[in-house]
């Protein structure tokens, strides 16, 4: 084999020296060839793999395999049908929610003398105009006015209103608010307090070893309410009751008790109310 390759070698020197003695031929452009001692193969082994053999779906699969169109993919499409019922669905009952009312606000303001308080609720509502409370002195004075003019009506002689037994009863008006009774206990304290009314030495009697004291004797008619309005009305109300009570009418409104004395106080809710009747001038005792 060498030989041969040898051979053909020389064959192909030879020729080339020919063509140098005539028309040059163009260099030709293909590479020198390679002696097979040279020649490596770098071409990699192939590794033979069995062909695959492609299987028909059946058509239970094609039913289930998406189909693609050739001219725009489309995905497939799923659509889901709920259960239809013929019951009418229940509407949610919401739970109810209770809204506390909105007070009324009172605001800070007086206008002549008056307590302005007003609504708040949308829409607005009037003005709700709260009268201060009168005075008690001015209520107790207009009391004693009522009582005399109740008095002449029936034919009976005015009292006279004296002032140390008008603060005797203001100071029974503080005791009504714990102790709303007749009590002689009180009524005795009161007088003690004040140093009014008749002072009993009991060593004038003989008597030794007792307490004296002081004491008003005069017959009382209390009263209590809430009574409201303006000062005229309040008096109004406390004096037509006493009127209207047989028993304390009968010395209130009795000619034989020609001095009076009327004590008032407010507490922020009731009204307390002391009248005082006597024959003769306590003041003076």
């Amino acid at each position: 084999m060498r030989k041969i390759i040898i051979l053909l070698l020389c064959c192909g020197v030879l020729v080339s020296m020919v063509g140098c003695g005539g028309n040059t031929a163009p260099p030709t452009t293909e590479s020198l060839p390679t002696t097979v001692a040279e020649t490596i193969i770098t071409e990699a082994p192939t590794e033979t793999t069995p062909p695959v053999t492609a299987v028909e779906p059946t058509e239970k699969e094609k039913e289930l395999l998406p189909t693609e169109s050739k001219e725009q993919a489309t995905e497939p499409t799923t659509t889901a049908t709920e259960p239809t019922s013929t019951e009418k669905p229940k509407e949610e009952t919401k739970p109810a929610v209770t809204t506390k009312p909105t007070e009324p606000v009172a605001e800070n303001t007086e206008k002549n003398g008056c307590i302005t308080i007003v609504e708040t609720d949308d829409p607005p509502k009037e003005e709700i105009i709260i009268p201060p409370k009168p005075s008690a002195d001015l209520v107790a004075q207009k009391v004693a006015e009522y009582i005399n003019q109740l008095r002449t009506e029936q034919g009976n002689v005015t009292a006279t209103v004296i002032p140390g037994l008008t603060e005797y009863c203001k100071y029974r008006c503080t005791q009504l608010k714990t102790n709303f009774a007749h009590d002689t206990t009180d009524q005795r304290a009161a007088a003690e307090a004040l140093q009014y009314g008749e002072y009993v030495d009991w060593s004038l009697y003989g008597i030794e070893g007792e307490e004296n004291y002081y004491t008003a004797n005069v017959r009382e008619a209390i009263g209590k309410g809430n009574w409201g309005g303006t000062a005229d009305e309040i008096a109004y109300s406390i004096a037509n009751g006493f009127r209207n009570s047989k028993g304390h009418w009968s010395y209130v409104g009795s000619s034989k008790y020609t001095y009076m004395a009327v004590g008032v106080m407010y507490d922020g809710y009731y009204w307390y109310v002391c009248v005082c009747m006597d024959s003769e001038n306590t003041d003076l005792k």
